[in-house]
Parts: C-alpha cells; sequence; structure tokens
C-alpha cells in the first residue's frame, strides 16, 4: 500500500507537518507491506501534535517523550523521504521504532534548526581566562545565577547547565584539538563524586556582553585564540533513531546532520543494517558538531548489527559502542531468585532477560564469569530493580558480583565505513559472537578501536571472542596519543584474560611514529602482515612501549610489528 504525505497536505498547521504525518502513519498502521513516501523537499516538525510516551532507553535520560515518527507495534512499513530534509523545532525525538519489525527508513535527512550545542570562538585565553565570542541567533546562552542558561525563543525551551561537557576544536579542520584534552566546565566549588570528576576544570562564567562570556578560574591550559569552543547541554533524552525490542531494522541513506542526544540507539534488537548511514556536519553550515553522543549504540541486541559504507564525524562520543549491560546483585530472595538492580543510572528501567537466556553471574573485580544460569523468570519491579528466577540454584554470592545476558548479543561486521574528527574513539565492539572489522579508516581523536568493559563504572559487558580486523587504514588514528587499538578491560589486580581470539591483519598505520597496539588481559591474538606509514605531518607523541606494541597481563600472542614502508 503506497501513502504518500502530500495527500495529507490539509493537515498542515502552517509549516508543521507533525498533524498531517501522524494521520499517515495511522493509515499504515495494520498494513503491511505500506510505503510512506515524504516526498523529498524541506518539511518541519514541532512538538504540539507529537505523540508522547514515556521510555528508559540505555545510555540515555528517562524521560516522557515527544515522539514525530513513532513507529509502534508495526510490520513491514517502509518510511521513505525520497530526498527529504526533516528539521525538527524544540524536545522532540524524532524516530522511534518499538515492539516492530521489517522497518525501513531511508533517502532523507534529520536536523535541527536550534542545535542542542555551543559553539563559540575563543577570542582571548590564558591559563585561567576564556573569552567565548558566539552567534546570539543560532547558539543562544546567557550568564545566570553562576550558571550558563541555552535557549531558544522560537522553539520554545530553555536549558541552565552548571557542567558542561567541552572541547576546543581547530577552526580549519573542525576536528577536536590535538593539543588540549576535552574536559567538564564545572562552575560549583565541590566535586560532586562523579568517577568522571578528574576532569573537571572548576571556572565561573561572567557574562561580559550580549555573544561574549569569559570562563576564570582552573582551566589548566591556554586555549588557542581563533579555534572553537563547543560543549553540550542537553542531556541525553533525545537521541535521532531509537529501536527498542524490534527486528529486521534497515537505514538506508540517511543523515544526521545534529541529534541533541545520540545518532542511533538499539536496546534488545535483532538485526540491525545500517547502509549509507552518515553523522556529520551539514555543509556551509558553519556548525562544529554534528550528533551530541555517539553516532550509534547497540545494548543487549542479537541477530546482527551491520555497518556498510557508513560516515561518522565531529559527533561528540564514539562511532559505535555495542555491548551488553551488567546488572548488579542486591540479595538472594530464595536458592533460585535474586533481586538485581542497575549498574549506571542511564541502564534504568531495561528488562534485559527473557526467559531461557543464558546468564553468567561475574565478579566485579576479575571479570570472571562464576556461574552460568538459565532465566526462568525475570519480572521488571521498578525503574530500580528486576527479580530475576534462574533453573539452577544459585552460587554463593557477594557483594559487587553482577549478571551478564550471555544471550542477548549480536554478531557484530563493520564494512567500509569513515569515522573520525571527533571526541573520543572510533567503535568499542564488545560481543563474544563472531565481529568483523574491514576497510574501515579511522582518524579518531583517540584509539580507532578499543575492546574494554567494565563493572564497576560504565557496567558494560562484553569480552570479544571472535575477531578479525582486516584490510583497515588507521590513518592518524589516536592522533592526541595512545594506541591506534587499545584492548584495556577495566579489571583490578591479577586476573584471567578477559578479550580473546582477535587478529589483527594486513591493516594500514598511518602514523608519526609507532603506536599500533595496547593491550591487557589478552589471550589468542595474533598481528600480521600489517604496515606502517611514518607521516611527519600529524602530531608526534610518545611510542607505545619500546617499538609500537605494549602487552601485559595477556597470554598467547603472536604481535608481529607492521612493515615500514
Amino acid at each position: 500500500m503506497l501513502i504518500e504525505l502530500k495527500d495529507y497536505k490539509h493537515l498542515f498547521i502552517g509549516n508543521d507537518a507533525t498533524l498531517a504525518l501522524q494521520e499517515a502513519l495511522r493509515a499504515c498502521a495494520g498494513k503491511p507491506g505500506s510505503i510512506l513516501k515524504l516526498g523529498g523537499g524541506t518539511l518541519h516538525f514541532y512538538k504540539e501534535f507529537a505523540f508522547e510516551k514515556e521510555y528508559y532507553i540505555s545510555n540515555n535520560d528517562y524521560s516522557k517523550k515527544s515522539i514525530i515518527f513513532p513507529l509502534i507495534g508495526m510490520k513491514d512499513i517502509t518510511i521513505d523521504g525520497e530526498g527529504a530534509e526533516l528539521f525538527f523545532h524544540g524536545t522532540v525525538l524524532p524516530f522511534v521504532i518499538d515492539h516492530s519489525e521489517d522497518i525501513t527508513i531511508k533517502n532523507l535527512s534529520v536536523d535541527y534548526p536550534h542545535p542542542f550545542f555551543f559553539q563559540a570562538c575563543i577570542t582571548a585565553a590564558d591559563e585561567n581566562n576564556l573569552e567565548l565570542t558566539y552567534d546570539t541567533e543560532e547558539f543562544s546562552a546567557e550568564v545566570r545565577n553562576d550558571e550558563i542558561v541555552f535557549f531558544s525563543k522560537s522553539d520554545g525551551w530553555e536549558i541552565a547547565k552548571d557542567k558542561l561537557l567541552a572541547c576546543e576544536c581547530e577552526a580549519d579542520t573542525k576536528a577536536p584539538s590535538a593539543y588540549i584534552s576535552p574536559y567538564f566546565a564545572y562552575f560549583k566549588d565541590a566535586d560532586d563524586g562523579s568517577f568522571l570528576s578528574g576532569m573537571y576544570r572548576y571556572v565561573k562564567p561572567l557574562q561580559l556582553a550580549p555573544g561574549k562570556i569569559r570562563l576564570t578560574g582552573e582551566i589548566k591550559h591556554k586555549h588557542t585564540v581563533g579555534n572553537m569552543w563547543v560543549c553540550t547541554f542537553a542531556g541525553r533524552e533525545n537521541p535521532g533513531i531509537f529501536g527498542n525490542r524490534s527486528k529486521n531494522i534497515l537505514i538506508e541513506n540517511v543523515t544526521l546532520y545534529h541529534t541533541a542526544s545520540m545518532g542511533v540507539i538499539c536496546q534488545l534488537c535483532e538485526n540491525v543494517t545500517m547502509e549509507k548511514l552518515r553523522t556529520v556536519i551539514r555543509p556551509d553550515s558553519g556548525r562544529y558538531l554534528s550528533v551530541n553522543a555517539d553516532s550509534t549504540h547497540f545494548v543487549n541486541c542479537t541477530g546482527a548489527i551491520r555497518y556498510e559504507s557508513c560516515t561518522f564525524t565531529n559527533m561528540l562520543d564514539d562511532a559505535g559502542n555495542t555491548h551488553g549491560n551488567y546488572t548488579r546483585f542486591v540479595q538472594v530472595l530464595d536458592a533460585h531468585s535474586l533481586l538485581t538492580t542497575f549498574g549506571h543510572f542511564q541502564q534504568k528501567g531495561i528488562n534485559l532477560y527473557d526467559k531461557g537466556d543464558q546468564v553468567h553471574i561475574v565478579d566485579n573485580l576479575s571479570m570472571q564469569a562464576l556461574a552460568t544460569l538459565t532465566v526462568k523468570d525475570s519480572l521488571l519491579l521498578s525503574g530500580d530493580y528486576i527479580r530475576l528466577e534462574f533453573e539452577e540454584e544459585l552460587p554463593v554470592m557477594q557483594n559487587g558480583y553482577v549478571i551478564e545476558n550471555f544471550t542477548k548479543m549480536p554478531e557484530l561486521y563493520i564494512n567500509n565505513c569513515v569515522c573520525g574528527h571527533n571526541r573520543p574513539r572510533g567503535f568499542l565492539p564488545g560481543t563474544w559472537r563472531k565481529t568483523v572489522i574491514t576497510n574501515n579508516t579511522f582518524f579518531n581523536m583517540m584509539c580507532g578501536l578499543h575492546f574494554t568493559g567494565d563493572a564497576n563504572d560504565w557496567f558494560e559487558s562484553g569480552p570479544v571472542n571472535d575477531v578479525l580486523v582486516k584490510g583497515n587504514n588507521f590513518k592518524n588514528s589516536a592522533y592526541t596519543g595512545g594506541a591506534a587499538i587499545i584492548i584495556s578491560p577495566h579489571i583490578k589486580g591479577d586476573a584471567a584474560p578477559f578479550h580473546k581470539n582477535i587478529k589483527i591483519e594486513e591493516n594500514t598505520f598511518e602514523l608519526h611514529e609507532e603506536r599500533f597496539l595496547s593491550a591487557q588481559y589478552a589471550e589468542n591474538l595474533i598481528m600480521r602482515n600489517n604496515k606502517f606509514i611514518k607521516n611527519l605531518a600529524f602530531p608526534s607523541h610518545n611510542k607505545v612501549g619500546e617499538n609500537g606494541i605494549s602487552l601485559k597481563n595477556c597470554k598467547n600472542i603472536s604481535a608481529e610489528l607492521p612493515e615500514k614502508i
């Protein structure tokens, strides 16, 4: 069934297409095979007629969402923008795919006329002062009561912040600076106890004039006059595309010029394919940032996650992160049942477990699995607690132990993608199932690939067990220092290897000096037939180890140095 948005033109309210779109989507509901064509051109969407629903979104913030495209409970639906440029106004979430299957979104772009980030030109700087000059129309902000208030009068929102994640971006490349690390500009006097507080810079804001703010205090380094200071302020309430417990999602030829949080985030989904997905700056916009957080993020998904010919640049977090979430043991209820809670506040409210799932009980310090159990029943009691019942008896439980869903992890394929000029990394593969990373180009601020995992801070699970890294170009990857590829699970003390069976071959490392691989707690790693191109135009940093490879607490490693050409 073909449905065209133009047939609902009479429901446009001024330039607001939201009500017309809601009616067009209603016509698609219950009709598998429907194709909704948006007709190209420029479309604007506002909050007033949006669909509302509360969602817990992993690694994002809980709230009631104002959803423009609510693809909820739908089957075999295609949204074809036909080249449409979609502009979203205010605190809205563009796309939700929830309990749906066979959903395609293609041939469109997403942007916000008034973005949820702030940029200002650095017009004066020393180690204790930073003067920022900005466009008051697109990046409206002013200092009030020792906070900076960001707002849009036309879109009707206002956000006050006393802590801002900021970085300096170079005027010519628009990339985060190679010489100044990102930090939090913190306007209070005392540490708030966050494990990220080492990144705090204690400063005070002062409004010098309309469009001019000075930060004074513990900056610790001198910014470069003429570069741009960029920060986010919106929290993580509204990603661009959110998938929840859905199956067979295709995102094809979609450009996310800006989203208020992540670009694409899917949890508990099966089979997600991205072909020519882009998170990039709109050409000639003058902006320095695309999406506010990760370009893509996948949590406890299944089937296969596939990237093909995607581009991720100028985002303020990673290109892609695939992992599971550990939940924390709270209390034994009986011989087969326990109460568990969430490790990080942005993981709350999501029942990660289904009957029949295999889970591991994991020691949070060594990150080693102590027992394997089968879920008999799982009940989300509240946003804070899950009750789990198992077929088998529980082992002896201790405070600090975490639970990992071993079943809900996907295969991962990343091919022919480009990512860089972002803070901080490229891809974070975190699944024990087959992972293939081929023919990609990395020019990230930090490492191009990071194999991590921890059960104490972020609570992101995912030891890898079958990885091929082949034919990639680490072209000035980790341009602020460190290694192009890092393997570093957050393990405390001596422990057995965590990540296993990684093969790194036929890649090119184009760097100023030897900074190829830093690995900890790895086993059965092979590195061979790689090449090193020395490029003195790139920033210089210390070598990794003595010759570009550093290995600690590893077993059965065969790591050959790349051939210098």
